[in-house]
């Protein structure tokens, strides 16, 4: 509610008066009245499939089948991690999309998993046990806009997020990013506060394929990620789990978009 609130300049009380709301709590898909035009918005809130925000495009929630002992990849944008297998239990923290849970035990709505050295649980329909789902170029990205640079990424797609690694061994989002520069004979920054202080501005509607995307991903009021833009909103970044495509979109849900910024034009 607040989030709508700052994004249409008003507060909360006025939307609870405007749309006759008993309290701040909203359902996912739930149409407010603003000023008396009338906005259908995404609320994040605890809703039984307990996903904490819009599922992500690229979720699925068919039958499958997770095997204790072993992985699997949360397919959800935000899913909530529960002490209990219940949308009444306490919410210990919560899982981006993408992340990487060791399964301890299987069910069909819930299964329980090691968080945090504690076990906790998350909803079933929100994992995944395909690690590698997402490693395929996006549809609707050009490859031969990419030329030369998705030869060089695309091998390098699930390599393991390692704070301040640089090599293929493991990357950290700049250390990716320069590498790949590397390959390309450009020779970027090493850190992503020193790559965004670097480089042309550029806006967002004008971003090519090539250009970096920065954003603050720690919430410190500083630039702390950086991605690779690909066109057509999609990315190839190292996200904290490993390397892997991303979308624009799904960036801007969660974190602060600081700027483009371009190295070199390689259209």
């Amino acid at each position: 509610m607040s989030k709508i609130a700052r994004e249409h300049q008003v507060t909360v009380d006025q939307i609870i008066q405007w749309n006759q709301l008993n309290d701040d709590r909203l359902s996912i898909g739930q149409t407010l009245s603003i000023h008396g035009a009338s906005t259908s918005d995404s609320i994040a809130t605890d809703i039984p499939s307990d996903v904490a925000v819009d599922q992500n495009d690229n979720a699925t929630t068919e039958s499958k089948e997770l095997t204790a002992g072993e992985k699997a990849r949360v397919t959800g944008d935000v899913l909530n991690v529960r002490k209990k297998p219940s949308t009444d239990a306490k919410v210990l923290g919560k899982l981006r999309f993408g992340s990487i849970v060791e399964v301890v035990e299987t069910g069909s709505e819930w299964t329980k998993i090691e968080f945090e050295d504690r076990e906790a649980y998350v909803a079933t329909e929100f994992l995944s046990p395909n690690l590698t789902s997402s490693v395929s170029l996006p549809a609707e990205v050009n490859a031969e806009d990419l030329g030369r640079m998705k030869e060089i990424f695309e091998p390098l797609l699930n390599t393991p997020y390692v704070l301040g690694g640089t090599t293929p061994n493991g990357f950290d989002c700049s250390g990716f990013t320069s590498y790949v520069f590397e390959q390309l004979g450009v020779t970027l920054p090493r850190t992503s506060e020193d790559q965004f202080r670097g480089g042309q501005e550029v806006s967002l509607d004008q971003a090519q394929p090539g250009d970096l995307l920065f954003y603050d991903s720690l919430g410190k009021g500083r630039v702390s990620h950086v991605a690779i833009y690909l066109g057509n909103g999609a990315i190839v970044h190292a996200n904290g789990e490993d390397v892997r495509y991303g979308k624009v979109e799904y960036m801007h849900k969660l974190y602060p978009f600081y700027g483009v910024k371009r190295y070199a034009n390689f259209q």
